[in-house]
């Protein structure tokens, strides 16, 4: 039945195929290093909150017996506009992995099973409050069952970067914790930590900046996904599904680009 589907689909949609727009292209927008960035420690009382700090630098994401350690980073919106035409279709939050033997807190060298991002509205200063800010904000997590020295991780945050930006906050904060038991050095310098936002046209599903035959079938091939989808599997909206309001979203700029 799904099979019929997409055929029917498909079909409907051959007669969109010679539309034409203007021409857009990809636009990348990146923040490397931020200069808010630092960290904080709940410990003494071990409870949540954060009591430590903040300190200046970003750099550990530990969990102990006796504490936690989060880095935070704030990154500057106020400067980014979505141009013309175009939507997010993807924010990327990356660290790099600097150090894996830490210690403190009740953690003897031993590494989390994963670090976890969390979201929160940030202000450009750095505070102790931003410690529990992003609480029960998860964006994504990324699994390090064996964590290197050297490993750049990247954390899908699209949805949280995008709502920020339509409602005009100047700042995305973002904190990097162990998602278990653990410590790991997710060091500053070089271009990290880094955010990257990326704007097209809506529907241009494999950036090579139009919409065309290649991208409807990149959706189709994805078509009836229903949880896990993908920008690139063809979930435009972002919902998580490949269903048939990413169809017609992509149908609506179907011929525009390069």
């Amino acid at each position: 039945m799904k099979d019929l589907t997409k055929h029917r689909i498909a079909g409907l949609f051959l007669l969109f195929l010679f539309g034409g727009g203007p021409a857009l292209a990809d636009s990348v927008f990146t923040i490397e290093n931020p200069p808010v960035d630092f960290e904080v420690v709940d410990a003494e009382p071990f409870d949540g909150i954060g009591d430590n700090g903040p300190f200046a630098t970003f750099n550990d994401a530990l969990l102990g017996t006796l504490g936690e350690c989060r880095s935070m980073a704030e990154f500057d919106l106020s400067s980014f506009t979505v141009p013309e035409g175009e939507f997010i279709f993807t924010a990327t939050f990356e660290v790099r992995i600097t150090a894996i033997e830490i210690y403190g807190l009740g953690v003897n060298g031993e590494t989390p099973d994963s670090l976890v991002v969390d979201g929160y509205v940030a202000n450009g200063i750095a505070e102790l409050s931003d410690f529990q800010a992003g609480d029960g904000n998860v964006l994504d997590a990324v699994d390090t069952p064996n964590p290197q020295i050297g490993d750049e991780l990247s954390f899908e945050v699209t949805s949280f970067v995008t709502d920020l930006v339509n409602a005009q906050e100047p700042f995305a904060g973002l904190t990097v914790r162990a998602g278990s038991f653990g410590g790991v050095w997710v060091g500053e310098g070089g271009i990290f930590p880094k955010l990257t936002i990326e704007t097209g046209i809506p529907g241009d599903i494999d950036h090579d900046g139009d919409v065309d035959l290649s991208d409807l079938a990149q959706l189709l091939a994805h078509y009836g996904t229903t949880a896990g989808a993908s920008y690139e599997d063809g979930d435009i909206n972002h919902d998580g599904c490949v269903d048939l309001s990413d169809l017609a979203e992509l149908l609506a700029h179907y011929g525009e680009g390069t």
